[in-house]
This record gives C-alpha cells, sequence and structure tokens, in this order.
C-alpha cells in the first residue's frame, strides 16, 4: 500500500500484458537467456504452484518478478487463500496463475483438471478475488509444467455449465382453484 492507503499501482494493470510478461519470461528460460532483474515494486503476478517439485515460479518465468505461494496439490486453505488476496488487493498484481504439473506425487495431482477446479475454488471461495476478476482489475490464467518438455501449456477454462432452463408456469388449472 502506498502513504494514502490504497494498493500500489505499478506500472502494469493489465491482465493481457502481465500474461504477456510471463510468456516473455517463459521464453528467456526456455532458450537460456538472462534473467531479468526485477523491474519494481509490484508483483507481475501472483502465482499459485504445487509444493511437489518442480522448479520455482521465479525461475520458470525467467526471472520475473512474481509473488509466489506454493501449496500441497493446489489445496486453497485459509493461508494461501490470504496470501494470493493480498498480492490481488495489497500489491497490485493484475493477474494470478495457478500453475500446476503434468507428473504430481500427490493422490489428486495437479494437472489441467485439478488448476481448473482451483480456479473456480478461488473465485468461489474469496469474494475479493471474484470481485477484481469482474471488475478487470485482475486475471486468472491456468498452466501446467511439463518436466520433460521444460515447457508450460496453457489451461483452457472449463466451459461454464449449461444455464438452467427456466420453465414458464403454467396459469393454473381448474381442479386446483376450486374450493372445498
Amino acid at each position: 500500500m502506498d502513504a494514502t492507503g490504497s494498493p500500489r499501482q505499478g506500472w502494469q494493470t493489465s491482465p493481457s500484458f502481465a500474461l504477456a510478461r510471463l510468456r516473455a519470461g517463459h521464453h528467456r528460460f526456455r532458450v537460456g537467456g538472462a534473467p531479468v532483474l526485477p523491474g519494481g515494486p509490484d508483483p507481475v503476478a501472483a502465482i499459485l504452484s504445487c509444493a511437489d517439485p518442480q522448479p520455482e515460479a521465479v525461475t520458470v518465468f525467467g526471472g520475473t518478478d512474481v509473488y509466489a505461494v506454493r501449496t500441497a496439490g493446489l489445496e486453497v486453505g485459509p493461508a494461501a487463500l490470504g496470501s494470493l488476496e493480498y498480492a490481488v488487493t495489497h500489491l497490485g498484481a493484475p493477474l494470478l496463475v495457478v500453475l500446476g504439473h503434468a507428473a504430481c506425487s500427490l493422490p489428486r495431482g495437479s494437472g489441467p483438471d485439478r488448476v481448473r477446479a482451483t480456479l473456480a475454488a478461488l473465485r468461489r471461495r474469496s469474494p475479493l478475488l471474484d470481485q477484481a476478476v469482474r471488475s478487470g482489475r485482475c486475471g486468472l490464467h491456468g498452466m501446467v509444467w511439463h518436466d520433460a518438455d521444460r515447457l508450460l501449456n496453457e489451461v483452457r477454462p472449463a466451459l461454464s455449465p449449461p444455464a438452467r432452463r427456466v420453465c414458464r408456469l403454467r396459469p393454473p388449472n381448474r381442479a386446483s382453484t376450486r374450493s372445498p
């Protein structure tokens, strides 16, 4: 927070710009380029990743300044949720990435399906994060790390369930309107 008590606003405010920075950092990592030095006081993104062995998020994203939170199997407990809310509301992180990995040794894993479930859980369990996403202040994105290829794959969100069809009310029939 700044001196006025409002969230710090860094040079990045767009979720799409933050995602482009992460993708560029991952490209640097893949080609063996030098990592970037942190560019400011605000993280480019908040990253929730699995605690199972995999490279650190800052490494995978080529040194890009990120706010990293790690939990076993991408579980979203109170501490992890509070940390992510802090990154978005107080540090002004314009993007929240759920980073799973393909070779997870945990029972429920952290592959694409788990990433999708975690993305949905973040919005469902946190009114602060849901409001930030709905207002456009923060984007949510999913990725999966593949050790063998040293590559990140994007995770498309699950299609929302079909809207419940609203049944038309029928006028009452004569039998139901008669009094006894």
